[in-house]
């Protein structure tokens, strides 16, 4: 792994210039001084004096999120209710205010020169979800009710009711979404029926750099224990994140680099355990202020044995990993610059037998996976316009990752390493008339990528791929009518690092162009209800392995054989959506259609591998394809306090040419939940499942539908000011033998039995 640590070195050489250089151009001098004031609210000598209360019995609420909308500032009420934003400019300024359990509440506040305005916010208890805040699509943070995609947000409450082992564990019980299952650390994100290199999985919006899109025995590589928040675009979203969106994009938000400075230190620590797979995971993030500077920090850790099912313990599949992470920034009066660095380890098993039975495709004994991932982020930002902007951001992100696959007997079956180098620079503008408003951006970026593999039990082959892109959108708001045009252009260069291939014979690079473009309307129909409507034309450009493919695939017991000659493959899709964000009702109800040209998939050939005489041979090959579909998510306060909560998703696939089913489309599924959410805790009962598969492809076995009984239970307490959650979830109450269809051992092992899952969780 030479190649890793050549870019290392070069890498440490080249920071500190970069870090001088952009320093040098976006702070002044005054920021340097050390003053305190931000981009947007300089020189201001105003201030924002708060108390929240509760509204039926007066008391004051402490650790309620109070967000100053135009600023991106964000406050905790104290102990006493109280809450204070100094440095204003005079102008009016929006008040957001949000606290689990009780509806969201905000207010439009005056401030006069240098007076401080005093407000006071009474909050009504509510246990419908909150609306929050998306960043993912629109690359500026929005209320969820401006998303031009279907889209779901999971934050605070909801975030840790749902906290799973890995993000798509965390999210299978949102609408739309699946998860292929190979083990709880082997486990991906399947949205609207596409996995794989056909959804991005994104941390702080940038790509992991990891290869778990490749298999479907590859971890994603993100702890999403100390998240702020998980964003879920579903659908067609490439606009701004080029290839690979044509089933949508998952964004995990930790805002490793600071971008507003808080009034005060502030922080999370929380500690799970859960009873299935004996596991216990903890982790603390913390925020703080330092003259002009704020720091980050945060740290997770994870151990787990094998998970428990009904039928026994699945042998290979615990767990053990951690997660560093720090950043700091530079906060001046133009803007801001910093920088992040994160490292994640972690060592899992893939199962290989079952209760004595070898899982078709595996290995007997399983194969112990062992991963690091060391990521390097820069951000830089203008805020205070130049030229025809209003802002300008520019972010540079470089990843290094290893990953061994040890064998039975501890030998090394195969080995990737990989350096990915990506960067982003957008700007952005708002536009204001008689009329008319609205706002857009520019931007361009590029990733670079340089895979190396080598084992005997291996069929990738070692390249290097370049993607440049440049996109542009624009919005505009008439009324109540909101409208979102975009472009972009992408081309990709695929380079093998060798010219021939001991199957497919001489090779060579691949260009790909694409042209990407989505139009967009929402429109209000009411205060709080708001449908939509949005066309959207993706691409994907195939994968090393897909075109240069030639060896084994243990996962799939396989010999897979790429086509160097695949085209990419281009998806348009349709969405309409009707979403309601009202103090007693929220949720989204979305109905879409993808038609996705050259769709690739591999298909058996008949014959057995010329290598090893014992693995079937799978060559990549294209074929149209038609998806369609719809899911609902939906939360109603029926009572006072008394919420029930609703959610499913369907989808079909099938190959035009043939009107065969696609392979591996997950069921119709559905969750019904009742709860009872006061502010001081909550207690609810729930049931989940999923009908029959019986739509499948001609190398897929049917799967049964399942029924599922769950429980939930929680406690918060402010305790000294601070805000303590304790909270308990139970899974499969039954014990009941059931099996998802997109899993990869179903045929074996069945999934999960009862587990029982206590999280501890403060915020100081």
């Amino acid at each position: 792994m030479g190649f890793v640590c050549r870019f290392r070195r070069a890498w440490f050489v080249r920071t500190p210039i970069l870090i001088s250089l952009i320093l040098s151009s976006v702070l002044q001098p005054s920021a340097v001084s050390g003053q305190d004031s931000t981009a947007r609210d300089r020189a201001g000598a105003a201030a924002i004096h708060g108390l929240i209360t509760d509204a039926t019995n007066e008391g004051p609420l402490a650790a309620a999120e109070v967000r100053l909308r135009e600023l991106g500032r964000q406050e905790i009420s104290h102990e006493d209710g109280t809450f204070r934003f100094n440095r204003l400019a005079a102008g009016r300024y929006t008040l957001v205010v949000q606290r689990v359990g009780y509806a969201t509440t905000e207010i439009s506040v005056v401030v006069v020169g240098a007076d401080t305005a005093h407000v006071q916010l009474a909050l009504e208890p509510s246990g419908v979800r909150l609306p929050g805040i998306v960043v993912t699509g629109a690359g500026r943070e929005r209320e969820l009710a401006a998303a031009y995609q279907p889209t779901a947000v999971l934050t605070d409450a909801e975030l840790r009711r749902r906290l799973g082992s890995s993000v798509a564990a965390t999210l299978e019980h949102e609408p739309g979404i699946s998860i292929r299952y190979n083990g709880p650390a082997a486990a991906q994100p399947v949205i609207r029926g596409l996995s794989g290199e056909r959804i991005l999985v994104l941390e702080d919006g940038q790509r992991t750099g990891d290869i778990a899109t490749t298999a479907p025995d590859h971890a994603v590589t993100i702890d999403p224990l100390t998240a702020e928040r998980i964003e879920v675009i579903r659908g067609p979203a490439g606009l701004l994140y080029g290839s690979n969106t044509l089933g949508g994009v998952i964004n995990v938000i930790r805002d490793e680099v600071p971008r507003t400075r808080p009034e005060h230190w502030s922080g999370t620590a929380s500690v799970q355990a859960e009873s299935v797979n004996r596991g216990v995971t903890g982790g603390t993030a913390l925020l703080l202020p330092l003259g002009g500077f704020v720091l980050r920090g945060e740290a997770s850790g994870r151990t787990a044995g094998d998970t428990r099912t009904p039928l026994g313990r699945l042998h290979s599949s615990g767990l053990d990993g951690h997660s560093i992470g720090a950043g700091v920034s530079r906060i001046g009066d133009r803007g801001y610059i910093g920088a992040a660095v994160r490292d994640l380890g972690m060592r899992y098993g893939v199962p290989g037998e079952f209760d004595g039975v070898v899982i078709p495709g595996a290995h007997a004994g399983g194969v112990e996976i062992e991963l690091s991932r060391t990521a390097y982020r820069i951000e830089a930002g203008l805020l205070d316009g130049v030229g025809p902007f209003d802002a300008i951001e520019a972010e540079l992100i470089q990843t290094s990752f290893l990953q061994t696959e040890y064998e039975a007997g501890g030998t090394v079956g195969s080995q990737f390493g990989q350096v990915a180098l990506g960067g982003d620079l957008v700007a952005r503008h708002d536009h204001t008339g008689a009329r008319i408003g609205g706002e857009g951006a520019v931007g361009v970026s590029f990733y670079h990528k340089d895979l190396n593999a080598d084992g005997l039990y291996t069929g990738t082959r070692p390249a290097k791929q370049l993607t440049l892109a440049a996109y542009a959108y624009e919005e505009v708001r008439f009324g109540r009518l909101r409208a979102q045009v975009g472009l972009r252009y992408d081309r990709s260069r695929i380079t093998p690092r060798d010219s021939t291939s001991r199957v497919l014979g001489p090779i060579g690079p691949r260009t790909f162009d694409a042209v990407s473009g989505s139009a967009a309307m929402l429109f209000d129909i009411r205060p709080g209800v708001t449908a939509g409507a949005t066309l959207a034309r993706a691409h994907r450009s195939p994968s090393i392995e897909e075109l240069f493919s030639d060896g084994p695939h243990l996962a799939d017991f396989s010999f897979n054989i790429g086509s160097p000659e695949l085209p990419a493959e281009s998806g348009t899709g349709t969405d309409l959506f009707l979403r309601i964000a009202q103090r007693r009702l929220s949720g989204e109800v979305a109905v879409f259609h993808q038609v996705i040209r050259h769709y690739i998939h591999y298909a058996p050939t008949g014959e057995l591998d010329p290598r090893f005489r014992r693995f079937p041979v799978y060559q990549a090959r294209s074929t149209d394809a038609r998806l369609w579909g719809g899911e609902a998510g939906v939360e109603w306060e029926v009572l006072p306090r008394w919420v029930v909560a609703g959610a499913g998703g369907y989808v079909r696939g099938r190959r035009v040419d043939t009107g065969e089913p696609l392979p591996a489309m997950p069921p119709l599924d559905g969750s019904l939940r009742v709860r009872y959410d006061a502010p001081s805790g909550f207690i609810g009962v729930g049931w989940r499942g999923a009908a029959a598969q019986s739509r499948v492809s001609e190398f897929e076995e049917p799967t049964a539908g399942y029924h599922l009984m769950q429980g939930e239970a929680g406690v918060r307490r402010v305790i000294g000011g601070r805000l303590h959650t304790l909270t308990i979830t139970a899974e499969n109450l039954g014990d009941r033998v059931w099996r998802d269809h997109l899993s990869r051992i179903k045929a074996v092992a069945p999934q999960p039995g009862r587990n029982i899952r206590v999280l501890y969780r403060v915020a100081f």
